[in-house]
């Protein structure tokens, strides 16, 4: 196994708990490994380029969504409704504010 194989290998694990900042410090030395000599090396390279971007593809999904519901919760209750002429109205509660847990 090539020393970007075991990179790439270790990006995907980085990737699989969440380790984003272990993730960054991964990148550099990627950039900087050589290339296969091989094109057995080299396809099993684009494997594991190809399952790396899908798994940096969920996380950034991931990463979205989170930040989408804190948003929400920060918001407070809303009633989303729709009026007359079908477009979408956010309706907030009078007098309630967030939830805080102490």
């Amino acid at each position: 196994m090539s020393a970007l194989e075991e990179l790439l290998d270790q990006a995907a694990e980085a990737l699989l708990a969440g380790d984003l900042s272990g993730l960054a410090g991964l990148t550099p030395r990627i950039e900087s490994a050589g290339f296969p000599q091989d094109l057995a090396t080299a396809q099993r390279l684009q494997a594991k380029a190809q399952r790396n971007a899908r798994l940096l593809e969920a996380a950034t999904r991931g990463v979205k969504a989170a930040r989408l519901r804190l948003a929400e919760i920060k918001r407070g209750p809303m009633l989303t409704t729709y009026d007359s002429r079908g477009l979408k109205a956010d309706i907030a509660p009078q007098g309630l504010s967030p939830a805080r847990r102490v």
